[in-house]
């Protein structure tokens, strides 16, 4: 299963989230993007909302 994850900051406990992409890790396809980071570019941008598209399941943290 492809899954995109947005990480975005609203969730202050990223240890627990971090561990449950982690989990995901060894049965699913995951595309990690930090969302909070300063220098995104519009490419960076257009490959995030490709792989959202592409992705069975968005999860945003």
């Amino acid at each position: 299963m492809n899954i995109a994850v947005l990480k975005t900051g609203l969730f202050p406990d990223t240890e627990t989230l971090d561990s449950g992409i982690d989990h995901l890790l060894p049965s699913c396809n995951v595309y990690c993007y930090d969302a909070t980071r300063d220098d995104l570019a519009d490419d960076d941008w257009d490959r995030v909302l490709d792989e959202i598209l592409a992705a069975e399941r968005l999860i945003v943290l």
